[in-house]
C-alpha cells in the first residue's frame, strides 16, 4: 500500500515537473512587471524563430534596442534600414509581385502609410497599451503605430554664435539678424521637413513661412548636408532633427541644441505587421516591445521620444526634453488636409524668395 501512494506521489510530481516545463517553455514576456506579450503569443512566436524588418530608424540609433529585444526574446532579427521614399516604392514593388516577405515595415509619412493601408499591405495589431496611446500616435482600428518620434529643433555653431545672440524661441530666428546664416530642411525632405513647417505655421505665426523666406536661408534636400553645412559653418544655425545635432556634438563639433520656448513638433515612423507576413507573430511582439515601456525608454535614450506615455521624454545635448503632452504631433487626419497644398504652397514661397 505504501508502494502505491509512493508511486502515485511521484506520478504526480511527475506531472507537476511536466507542467511546469510546458508552462515555461510557453512563458510569456514580462519585463518590469509588464507583460509585453503572453504566453500564446510568445509560443508562437518563438516557435518562428526569425523576424525580418525593413524600418527607416537609423540602424546605428535603434542598435541598442535590437539587440536588447533579440537577448529579452531569443528572436533572430534581420534590421534593413531604408529611407522612406525609397522604401515606399520597394515594398510597393515588392508587394506588387508577390513578394513582400519582410515581417514589419514602417514609414515617416502619414499619407504614404495610410496607402499602404489601402492597398492592403498592412495587417492589423493592437499593442497591449493601444487605448492609452494617444490618438494622434495611433490608426484607431490597429493598422499603424508610431514607434519612434524625433523631433525638430534649432541648433547654432558656437564659434560664429555668440552665447548672448541664440535664440531662445523659434521667432527668434525670423530676425533680420539670420538673413542668409540659417539652413534647413526642403519641404521634399519628407515626414520630418512638413511637421515643422505645419507645426511653424499652425502653432507659432500662421506668417511664419515668409518671415523665413525673407531671410534667404539654405535649404537643403536631406538631413546630412543641413548639418555638415553647420558644422563648417557655412550657416550659423539651422532647424533640423535633435539627433543628428546630437550626434555632431558627440563627435566634438562645436553645436549647441536649443530647445524653443514655443516648445518642439515630433515627427515619427509609423508601422506594423505586413499581411504578408511569414513570421507575423515574431513581428507583434516586436510592435509591442517597440511600445512598450522598456522599448519607448531605450528609443528615448537614442534622441526620440518613444510611444508609451509612461516612458521619459529624451535627453538632448544634456538637455531635458519637454513631457510627452507638450510635444505637439500633427494629426493623421490634418495631415490628409494639408500635405498637397501646404506642400505647393511652401514651394511657392520659397522658390521665389
Amino acid at each position: 500500500m505504501l508502494s502505491i501512494r509512493i508511486s502515485a506521489a511521484l506520478f504526480a510530481a511527475g506531472l507537476s515537473l511536466v507542467a511546469h516545463q510546458n508552462t515555461a517553455g510557453a512563458q510569456a514576456l514580462v519585463i518590469d512587471g509588464v507583460e509585453i506579450a503572453d504566453a500564446k503569443l510568445m509560443a508562437a512566436a518563438r516557435a518562428e524563430k526569425d523576424l525580418n524588418v525593413y524600418g527607416t530608424y537609423p540602424s546605428e540609433n535603434l542598435a541598442d534596442t535590437l539587440d536588447a529585444f533579440r537577448k529579452d526574446t531569443g528572436i533572430k532579427l534581420e534590421y534593413v534600414r531604408v529611407p522612406s521614399s525609397r522604401l515606399y516604392d520597394r515594398v510597393l514593388a515588392e508587394f506588387g509581385a508577390g513578394k513582400l516577405e519582410v515581417d514589419y515595415i514602417d514609414l515617416t509619412d502619414q499619407t504614404l502609410i495610410k496607402e499602404w493601408k489601402s492597398r492592403g499591405i498592412l495587417g492589423q495589431h493592437k499593442t497591449p497599451w493601444h487605448d492609452k496611446i494617444p490618438h494622434a500616435l495611433r490608426d484607431d482600428n490597429g493598422y499603424w503605430v508610431f514607434v519612434y518620434r524625433p523631433v525638430q529643433t534649432i541648433a547654432v555653431n558656437t564659434e560664429l554664435v555668440k552665447e548672448a545672440d541664440y535664440p531662445k524661441s523659434w521667432k527668434d530666428t525670423f530676425e533680420p539678424k539670420w538673413k542668409e546664416k540659417m539652413g534647413m530642411p526642403n519641404v521634399e525632405g519628407g515626414g520630418a521637413a512638413l511637421t515643422l513647417f505645419a507645426f511653424l505655421r499652425m502653432e507659432v505665426d500662421p506668417k511664419s513661412w515668409e518671415k523665413i523666406a525673407a531671410l534667404n536661408p539654405r535649404t537643403y534636400p536631406s538631413s546630412a548636408p543641413n548639418v555638415n553645412d553647420l558644422v563648417r559653418g557655412r550657416t550659423s544655425a539651422a532647424y533640423g532633427g535633435a539627433s543628428s545635432f546630437t550626434e555632431q556634438i558627440e563627435n566634438g563639433a562645436p553645436l549647441k541644441v536649443i530647445i524653443p520656448t514655443e516648445g518642439v513638433a515630433a515627427f515619427g515612423g509609423a508601422g506594423n505587421v505586413t499581411s504578408t507576413a511569414k513570421h507575423p507573430n515574431a513581428a507583434k511582439v516586436y510592435v509591442n516591445y517597440l511600445t512598450s515601456v522598456k522599448g519607448s525608454t531605450m528609443i528615448s535614450k537614442s534622441g526620440s521620444y518613444g510611444t508609451h506615455p509612461d516612458s521619459p521624454p529624451p535627453i538632448i545635448g544634456g538637455i531635458q526634453l519637454p513631457p510627452h503632452n507638450k510635444v505637439w504631433n500633427i494629426e493623421a487626419d490634418q495631415w490628409d488636409k494639408i500635405h498637397e497644398t501646404w506642400f505647393k504652397e511652401w514651394k511657392a514661397i520659397f522658390e521665389r524668395k
